[in-house]
């Protein structure tokens, strides 16, 4: 990696699934600032508006505001690599996690790294399932481990809940980290990158090597669903009850019969949604993407469940 004269400031984001990690990244895209390159696992799960979007190779969205979104894939340090060696410096970095990914394995990049400072690590926690996540024995080891070594937590969804789910979802993150600072979020009123970074102490956490990255796999997997058809919105809401409990989260785009416009889907355990598309989708079928536990069915079965859902090929316009 190409040393800068001055070190570029790193925040990573982390944060179970759900959480609202892509929607936190989607607001801090359009809210301007220093020159930004925002690393995700995948341009699929953010939605920048399309008339942000400059230019887009496939592995980098050039943004009209000076920033840049480019997509982790299968090489990190690859991807970090292009953004220190850009011809015009960034002015910070903002790195997203993956869902059941260990924030701070990011974070040691940023500590090994000459080019590089690490600013915070800031995981976001669901004020509705938070309590329940760290008592599931699926994936609670790996959600605390979340928890573990972040300067900030930003709690979300906090407009969603009851009071004493909020209380009991504030009490669970004192018990996982009583000394770190807590800031509350509401859908769409999601506080700035600057606010939270001065709102939390910079990470006093030291690493002396980076340790091997560790594999998911053992404890989750991925499945990826792509039709080029569209789905009957009556099927899909009985196909998603047919849905293992296994199957975590499911994300992604498709459209509906008799409906031209993109759709975004999103599932968090059994709760999902449509919602329109932000940017106009270069795919024209459904291409969805889920994550759940080891034991969850094989792929053959899973799309089984959601081929039930296709539309009739003479009921799509």
């Amino acid at each position: 990696m190409t040393a800068a004269s001055a070190t570029i400031p790193v925040t990573v984001i982390g944060g179970f699934l759900g959480a609202g990690k892509t929607t936190f990244v989607n607001h801090l895209l359009r809210s301007g600032g220093p020159r930004t390159a925002v690393l995700v696992n995948d341009f699929g799960e953010v939605n920048v508006d399309a008339t942000l979007i400059e230019s887009h190779d496939g592995t980098t969205m050039t943004l009209t505001n000076g920033c840049i979104c480019c997509s982790i894939g299968t090489s990190f340090i690859d991807t970090i690599c292009r953004v220190l060696d850009a011809a015009v410096p960034f002015e910070r970095i903002v790195i997203e996690a993956s869902g059941v990914g260990d924030p701070w394995k990011i974070a040691e990049i940023a500590l090994i790294e000459p080019s590089l400072r690490l600013g915070r690590v800031i995981v976001l926690a669901d004020a509705s399932r938070i309590a329940q996540l760290i008592d599931d024995a699926r994936v609670g080891d790996t959600v605390r481990s979340q928890f573990e070594r972040c300067d900030l937590v930003l709690l979300t969804k906090i407009d969603l809940v009851e009071d004493e789910t909020l209380a009991a979802a504030r009490a669970t993150v004192r018990r996982l980290r009583p000394d770190v600072r807590i800031v509350e979020a509401a859908q769409g009123a999601m506080a700035t990158l600057e606010t939270l970074e001065t709102a939390a102490a910079a990470s006093g956490f030291r690493a002396d090597a980076v340790e091997a990255a560790i594999d998911h796999s053992t404890t989750f997997k991925s499945w990826a669903y792509r039709r080029a058809g569209r789905f009957d919105r009556a099927r899909l809401a009985c196909a998603v009850d047919k849905l293992p409990p296994q199957l975590l989260r499911l994300k992604g785009s498709c459209r509906l019969a008799d409906e031209d416009d993109v759709k975004v889907f999103q599932m968090v355990e059994s709760v999902w949604s449509l919602s329109p598309a932000d940017i106009a989708q270069a795919e024209t079928g459904i291409v969805l993407v889920g994550v759940g536990t080891a034991d969850m069915p094989p792929p053959a079965e899973l799309d089984a469940i959601l081929d039930r859902a296709l539309a009739p090929a003479g009921a799509v316009s």
